[in-house]
This record gives structure tokens, sequence and C-alpha cells, in this order.
């Protein structure tokens, strides 16, 4: 957590993206993970929409393989800073935030470029929901967003709908994000 801090103060001075060096994932993804994340995001979705803002965290694993999350740190309309957790039984494996509500200011169901660039450089993988209520998964060293369930997977915004002239592809990379 300490390199996420440490990037977002020195995000001006960060590398570029070429030369981030990824370590491998501390342990692989697994059903019961996304489980975890999917029972986080639908205690926090209801609050995040109502207030119209994100919700941040991080998702920790234990050496006995037991998941833990922060608590949710409440956020701006777009952007959030996870809490750096005390943990010394656990390693951190994911950042997760919330997308707030429906707002057609922003295309905000899918990871934004700046979230995924943020978890590329930070050296971790992310999560995100998003008011449709779908589950994204930004996987850091493939550098590619992944929608892991789809609309209303999550709890949702009843005012969503989706954009008829804007279909969200199961997968976008950073190059892609960038378009958005």
């Amino acid at each position: 957590m300490r390199k996420l801090l440490i990037f977002l103060v020195l995000a001006a001075c960060a590398p570029p993206l070429d030369s981030v060096v990824m370590d491998p994932r501390p342990v692989p993804q697994t059903r019961a993970e996304i489980a975890f994340v999917t029972a986080v995001f639908n205690e926090i979705q209801p609050r995040s929409i109502a207030e119209a803002r994100e919700y941040c965290g991080v998702i920790g694993v234990t050496q006995s393989g037991a998941y833990r999350a922060t608590p949710p740190r409440a956020g701006r309309r777009a952007s959030c800073l996870p809490p750096t957790p005390n943990w010394p039984d656990a390693r951190i494996i994911a950042s997760y935030h919330t997308h707030g509500n429906t707002d057609p200011r922003y295309f905000n169901e899918v990871p934004s470029f700046d979230d995924m660039r943020t978890d590329i450089e930070a050296n971790t993988d992310g999560y995100v929901a998003t008011p449709g209520g779908r589950l994204w998964y930004v996987d850091a060293r493939a550098r590619l967003a992944r929608q892991l369930c789809g609309l209303n997977c999550l709890i949702s915004d009843p005012a969503y709908r989706d954009d008829p002239d804007l279909t969200v592809q199961p997968t976008y990379t950073l190059q892609q994000l960038s378009g958005f």
C-alpha cells in the first residue's frame, strides 16, 4: 500500500508505463476472492449510489488464505484515495472502488484510464463496481480491464440505463480506455 501512496503523491514524477516492472501476483485470483469482493461491493454500492461519490479501499489475503478488506473510505464524485491498512498478517492483492451513481457527464460503466494507470503504476490489481452493477477486474500485469460480471450482477442504480449508442465491451486495454 505504501507504493500506492508514494505513487499518488509523486504521480508527476512517475516513470513512463513502459518502464514499470511488475511483480507476480502474490496469490492467484480465485472464485472465493471474487465472491468476497462481490460481497464488499454489495455492502457499499447503495451508499455510493445514494451519495453520488466513490468509495474505495484495499483487499488483502492472510497467510492462511482468508480475505480481508479495509473499511470503505468516502471519496469524491470521481476520485478516492484508499486507506493504508496496518496488516502485519496480510498482503495487499488489489484496490477496490465504486463509481457512484448514474451521471451523464461520465462514462462510468468501465474503469477509467486513470483507474487502470494508477493500478499499473502502483503494481497492484483493482476491482471496480459501476452504477449499472457491473464488476470489473483491472489486471495490472496484463494491462487489461476485464468485466467479471455484467449489468445488474451487483446492486445497481435504479436510474441506470445502458447507452444504446455505446456497447460496453468485455475487456479494455489501457490504450482503449484513453479514448473515453
